[in-house]
């Protein structure tokens, strides 16, 4: 044992050396596995370390440590037999000025809430024994509180047998020791304050009574209860009294569902008529607020005549009654309480909405509803079953609304009028099943339904029925009357809303066969607010059957709507190149009827010149063997004016080889420019290598100007990265095709002008600055490595690779597709852009160190060798090197 004695101390006393050299914070963190293995007898602290450093050290545990750990060191030292002496002045006199570990360990922020907290305390009270002084703090907290926050029931009684105040309050927060005692639930400590003649009703800085702390932090009925009994009569315990936001502690207990403190607050008289300052509800409100299993207590609130008469209709600041909240809980046993003690069964909220409204709002199945009812009519009383509220709505419309459809058909068997809020329209939206009970009941009681009325939107039930596409509602409505012709807000008619649905089934057809049967004529081409008739809006979804429907019965294939397009320009306009456009002619070549193939839309545009800007092979063929012409520009132009660069212009000539008809293959539009001009500016070297082929003439200039690009590729509608890596491969792309069908250049010219066309463009800035974008950005590196430039070949590792391995692995054209493909969206604008300057760098690297090669040595007049001029140019980038060639005499433009 004094072995283990020894090795411990020794180890102490190193740990408190070292401690005067290293920060004392970490000296803790050793200290802690020390004691948590101490060995053998306990030290005399005194013998190791000073006065001031064991004071410290307490204080630090009290105040930063987490429970386990202050706990463990404050126990210790206490263990240890550590006594803290008072300061004595030089007159004799103990000195009460001082802040102790305890003051700290009271102030804690989490220490009201800790339940293990008052063991640290009581280590603490055993070092700091002297009870003959009150030590208190810079902020006024003295022991005596402590003491009664963590229950130390010797201490306060020997404070209190010594004179101590015990209403001395805590100025930070007004808190008496009363205060201190009930918020911790410390009944022994209140006991002592209580018969000592502490005031029960003193209030502390957030205007609460001991009563109203109890209510607020635990609702310990016993600890209420003993609050009473022990206020004599000069302190007779404030049962009502009101905290800074107006609540009584009834108010608070019952929010909290401390139902058995607020048994005893009403015993002992809370007034439940008092509204709270939050919502302005009464104790009743709270009750029914609480919800089923609390009628104990408004049985209570009912019982007492001193609080009659009870405002049972009382509302709050909503307009809620109890019993709007009795239903809303769904208390059944406070509901039929209420009816039965008086409750209006009519009374409105603020939004207008009654007891039945929220019922109907609220719940699936109907047995509120069938309770409400049934014991309003057990007391004779009327209920107002067909009430608006604010928005106009019944509860039958509500009920619909939240498709409680049995609660709907109480009602409507109860007499709610179907004429009222378009219930009908709901029946369709959200029970189209139903729609044929909803006719049963009403002609069961002799009512009549608009079976046309519209709602907010114009929707009549047939409408919503052909929208939702229940074939066996819409059946029924046009049956019963339903108009199939009526508008809605934008125009539409019921065969607009069943056309204009993604899954048409058999519905189209089961709506003219009905309206056969029953001789009601449908307006087939009415035109809605956009001017689309039916068969426009069947032909953008793609529905076939119903096409060939429409055209059958009658639907004009020529009318325009309000963009001047016809049923033609629509199947141009769509997305897919099927065969819909071959159905829509052979129907209208069966019935006799015309089509106009060339007509034009209020921009000018024929469905020809639709199809080719999109691609559209098959549509395109279709209409030419029709004699279809594009509308202003020729086919070719509209072909080259396309971002897509394809074998569409080869298709169009061996179309119209097929065809025989001519192609004006250097046809020029309305400014004079050819499709080949076109074709050379949009960078589309298939279209230009189609062209050539087909006899175009050769371009008298390339490349194009900054200006013809901006113009082509307009800012605002194209990604500025697109646009330079485009042009800079589409360039290499098209001049290989151009030297392919022999076009004569001077390279040098051409070259310089290439040059400075990329240095306008700003194709150079960045240039410098990706491998810092590389490095500094891991999402950058991430999505680089899933973008492919070439089948095997990822963007992250083309940017790796040298100018030479990079020209073997990736081929000019290859650029280019990657170019027109790629979406620079995922990248943030300064990676794109330093991305794409290097993609440039690579695919022009060799060309332009053989460009600038002479240009170098005539600068330096020819003072080195070929070879070292090469070597140095090497190291230059692509600006640098095009700035050498401009700069050569008679080289720059």
């Amino acid at each position: 044992m004094a072995q283990d004695d020894h090795e411990s101390w020794k180890k102490l006393r190193s740990l408190r050396k070292r401690a005067k050299r290293k920060n004392k914070k970490k000296f803790l963190d050793k200290l802690r596995p020390l004691i948590s293995n101490w060995q053998g007898r306990l030290p005399n602290l005194l013998n190791i370390f000073p006065t001031k450093e064991i004071d410290w050290l307490l204080k630090e545990a009290a105040k930063n440590m987490e429970y386990d750990e202050a706990k463990s060191f404050i126990e210790f030292v206490a263990r240890s037999g550590y006594k803290v002496k008072p300061k004595v002045s030089k007159s004799g006199k103990q000195s009460s000025r001082r802040t102790t570990p305890l003051h700290l360990l009271g102030r804690r922020d989490d220490f009201m809430f800790a339940t293990n907290w008052p063991v640290v305390a009581d280590s603490l009270f055993d070092i700091y024994n002297g009870i003959d002084v009150n030590y208190i703090d810079k902020t006024q907290l003295t022991h005596f509180h402590v003491a009664c926050a963590f229950g130390r029931t010797d201490v306060v009684k020997k404070f209190l047998e010594l004179g101590q105040d015990p209403n001395l309050a805590w100025p930070r927060k007004n808190y008496s020791p009363l205060h201190f005692a009930m918020q911790r639930r410390q009944r022994g400590a209140a006991e002592l304050l209580l018969r000592a003649g502490a005031a029960p009703n003193s209030v502390d800085g957030d205007g609460m009574t001991p009563l109203n702390v109890i209510c607020e932090n635990h609702g310990d009925v016993d600890l209420a209860r003993m609050l009473f009994e022990l206020s004599d009569e000069k302190y007779r315990v404030q049962v009502d009294h009101l905290d800074r936001y107006k609540n009584t502690p009834l108010h608070v207990a019952l929010n909290y569902d401390y139902t058995e403190l607020a048994r005893f607050l009403l015993k002992m008289g809370a007034d439940p008529n008092l509204a709270d300052g939050d919502d302005g509800n009464n104790a009743l409100h709270h009750v029914c607020i609480m919800g089923e299993g609390n009628d104990g207590l408004a049985d209570m609130i009912f019982g007492n005549d001193d609080y009659k008469p009870l405002p049972i209709n009382a509302q709050n600041n909503k307009g809620y009654t109890p019993l709007h909240l009795a239903v809303k809980k769904r208390a059944s046993n406070l509901v039929q309480v209420l009816l039965r003690l008086g409750a209006d069964s009519n009374a409105t909220n603020n939004k207008g909405m009654t007891p039945l409204h929220l019922i109907c709002k609220k719940y699936g199945d109907p047995t509120m509803l069938n309770l409400f009812l049934r014991i309003n009519d057990e007391l004779g009383r009327p209920v107002l079953i067909n009430a608006l509220d604010n928005t106009g709505k019944t509860p039958l419309v509500w009920a619909l609304n939240c498709r409680n459809i049995h609660s709907a058909e109480v009602l409507l068997r109860r007499g709610a009028n179907p004429r009222l809020g378009t219930p009908l329209n709901r029946i369709c939206y959200y029970a189209y099943h139903w729609v044929e009970l909803f006719f049963d009941i009403i002609d069961d009681r002799d009512q009549v339904v608009d079976i046309n009325a519209r709602d907010h939107q114009g929707y009549t039930p047939l409408h919503v029925a052909a929208e939702c596409g229940n074939r066996t509602s819409t059946e029924l409505l046009l049956r019963r009357g339903g108009d199939p012709n009526l508008v809605n807000n934008k125009g539409m008619t019921a065969l607009h809303l069943i056309c204009e649905r993604s899954d048409v089934g058999d519905q189209a057809e089961r709506f003219f066969a009905v309206n056969d049967e029953i001789g009601q004529r449908v307006l087939i081409n009415a035109q809605d607010n956009f001017g689309n008739t039916p068969l426009h809006l069947a032909l953008s979804r793609g529905h076939r059957a119903l096409v060939g429907l429409l055209l059958t019965r009658g639907s004009n294939p020529n009318l325009v709507n309000d963009d001047g397009s016809t049923p033609l320009h629509v199947i141009c306009k769509r997305d897919r190149d099927d065969d819909l456009v071959e159905l829509f002619f052979d129907i209208n070549y069966e019935i006799d009827q015309q089509v106009l193939v060339n007509a034009r839309d209020y921009a000018g545009k024929a469905p020809l010149h639709l199809a080719l800007s999109r691609g559209h092979r098959n549509l395109v063929e279709s209409l030419l063997r029709r004699g279809a012409l594009a509308g202003g520009s020729s086919p070719l132009h509209v072909i080259c004016k396309r971002d897509q660069d394809d074998d569409f212009a080869k298709i169009y000539f061996e179309i119209n080889k097929v065809l025989d008809r001519p192609v004006r293959v250097d046809a020029r539009d309305e400014l004079g420019r050819t499709p080949l001009q076109l074709a050379l500016t949009s960078l589309l070297p298939d279209a230009i290598d189609a062209l050539l082929a087909n006899g175009a003439a050769l371009p008298s200039v390339f490349p194009p100007t900054v200006d013809d690009f901006r113009q082509r590729f307009n800012p605002i509608e194209y990604n500025e990265n697109y646009v330079k890596l485009r042009i800079a491969s589409g360039i290499l792309a098209v001049v290989k095709c151009l030297c392919k069908h022999r076009y004569e250049m001077d390279r040098s010219d051409a070259l310089t002008k290439i040059m400075i066309l990329f240095a306008d463009i700003g194709l150079y800035e960045n240039s410098t600055s990706l491998e810092k974008y590389w490095y500094d950005d891991v999402k950058f590196a991430d999505k680089s490595k899933e973008t492919m430039v070439v089948p095997d070949l990822s963007l992250y590792d083309l940017i790796e690779l040298s100018a030479t391995e990079a020209a073997k692995r990736v081929a000019p054209t290859d650029y280019f597709k990657f170019a027109c493909s790629m979406d620079w969206d995922k990248f943030t604008e300064e990676h794109g852009k330093a991305c794409v300057s290097h993609l440039c760098e690579l695919m022009w690297r060799k060309i332009f160190l053989r460009r600038a090669l002479d240009p170098f040595m005539e600068l330096i007049h020819y003072r080195l060798p070929a070879l070292c001029c090469d070597m140095i140019i090497q190291n230059l980038n692509n600006q640098d090197l095009c700035n050498i060639c401009l700069a050569a005499p008679g080289r720059s433009s």
